[in-house]
């Protein structure tokens, strides 16, 4: 696995996460300030970085089976105590709050199945 194709992964996983927030940012206008992202997008191209090195380690030091699954508890992990850290007990367990943690553990899975078609 070669420099290039880190960098190639990485810039593919930054636009995913750009484009996907641009679109959720557009239709939960809730969280947004007007602007067409909920973060800065240093937030998300520093998200898809540390997400390139755990997939560089997994794709081509541990294996390459079992990438869902791997990426789904990470999407987890991403995804489930950010409402809790911000004081909000109940999101995970209302409607919205469990449609917004799904669609940010499907945003993780569908970022590991681009590192893995790069990458492998």
């Amino acid at each position: 696995m070669s420099l290039v194709h880190l960098g190639a992964a990485w810039l593919a996983v930054a636009a995913w996460f750009t484009g996907w927030e641009a679109v959720i940012a557009r239709l939960d206008r809730s969280g947004n300030a007007g602007g067409w992202l909920r973060a800065p997008l240093r937030v998300y191209v520093a998200e898809a970085f540390v997400l390139m090195l755990l997939a560089a380690l997994w794709f081509s030091a541990l294996g390459s089976g079992g990438w869902p699954l791997v990426f789904g508890l990470v999407g987890i992990l991403m995804e489930w105590p950010g409402p809790l850290r911000q004081g909000q007990r109940a999101a995970a367990g209302t409607g919205a709050g469990l449609r917004r943690l799904g669609l940010g553990i499907v945003r993780v899975v569908g970022a590991g199945a681009l590192f893995w078609w790069l990458l492998r």
